[in-house]
């Protein structure tokens, strides 16, 4: 295990996690790992989610990731497949069709991931709930999915939502006042009927559950998409990592990365890859590092298919009496070069690690 400090953040880490799989996103992977390798940053269990990939790829993907680090004592659990709204197989099926494509060579160096079975993994919603109740009023859930298994959790354990210092989130959008970010998402590969009807990020992934996080008072912070879609692994910071890297377990991360940087500068013409969801991991390490706003969480909107957070107040759907309207606090904007090399500076430290901790 790596040495961790005695001020370092108790998380629980709810991931989707992709990494090694062709032409999916793999920033799950890449919060994961900087987590790991963070001083400030104690992972006490990982939540395998289906969101960017099936929860029991997510639960293999990690199992292997673990693997690679030494953390195999880092309890993994388990999550639902099935999201407790919506149906969002033909998501998966997209997903398997386009990484059969011609895309696919971008991978041809690639690791390979090992099958492992993860049947017997605890059930995801228990290891939440026994971690939670394990460090009370200390655990930082880290939602890098849908809120699916933490809905789960809080309904099946109604007595942990007290006792869940914060929810942070990477998910949503919203219209920007004047100096935020607006939200840059210009990506020809995914059609607009996909981009409509399954993807939406984390958030509308699984929107009852996101409804049930967010009426249950547990404090929840939105690292949106209008800041992480200005956030990048930049070829840049590929070069200096190339430069760095030795060992095998440096040559796995890094020959895992490669293939979706050079193919979201390819396809995508982006300037690098992104990097939605370390960001919201740096976010615990430097909170200053984005700016927030406090916006109202239309959620009884949201469920009959508007906004989340909706640009004006006026414009919120008519909530009833006995619901309260919750305040959630959302990042309006990051210091993007800050937050790159605090990136680059952890991935750095994984790349020369020579032998598993």
């Amino acid at each position: 295990m790596f040495l961790k400090s005695s001020t370092a953040i108790p998380v629980v880490i709810d991931t989707d996690n992709a990494f090694g799989m062709p032409v999916r996103d793999l920033d799950d992977g890449i919060a994961l790992i900087i987590s790991l390798v963070s001083e400030q940053i104690d992972v006490k269990a990982v939540v395998a989610s289906a969101c960017n990939c099936r929860a029991h790829e997510a639960a293999c993907n990690t199992l292997h990731l673990l693997t690679q680090f030494g953390c195999t004592n880092i309890p993994v659990g388990l999550g639902a497949e099935i999201p407790l709204s919506g149906d969002r197989e033909p998501h998966h099926q997209y997903l398997d069709t386009k990484a059969t494509g011609k895309d696919i060579a971008y991978w041809r160096s690639a690791p390979e991931i090992p099958a492992q079975d993860v049947a017997q993994l605890r059930f995801g919603a228990d290891v939440l709930i026994d971690t939670v109740r394990a460090n009370p009023h200390e655990i930082v859930v880290v939602a890098l999915g849908s809120f699916t298994n933490i809905a789960l959790a809080l309904q099946k354990a109604p007595d942990i939502a007290p006792l869940i210092k914060e929810i942070v989130h990477m998910g949503g959008s919203f219209e920007p006042q004047e100096g935020e970010l607006a939200f840059e998402w210009d990506t020809g590969d995914i059609p607009q009927e996909i981009w409509e009807t399954t993807l939406r990020f984390n958030t509308w992934y699984d929107k009852q559950a996101t409804a049930i996080v967010l009426q249950s008072s547990v404090p929840v912070r939105f690292i949106t998409a209008n800041v992480t879609s200005h956030f990048y692994l930049r070829q840049a910071h590929m070069q200096e990592l190339h430069a760095a890297a030795r060992g095998a377990l440096g040559e796995y991360v890094m020959r895992t990365i490669q293939p979706w940087v050079e193919w979201s500068i390819a396809e995508r013409k982006l300037v690098g890859a992104h990097m939605h969801d370390p960001l919201t991991i740096i976010s615990l390490l430097e909170e200053s590092v984005c700016t927030y706003r406090c916006i109202d969480a239309d959620v009884c909107g949201f469920i009959a298919g508007y906004e989340l957070f909706p640009q004006k107040e006026e414009s919120l759907w008519k909530t009833p009496a006995n619901k309260v309207v919750p305040k959630v606090k959302v990042a309006v904007n990051v210091q993007t070069a800050r937050a790159e090399q605090l990136l680059c500076n952890l991935l750095l430290r994984a790349v020369v690690l020579e032998s598993k901790p």
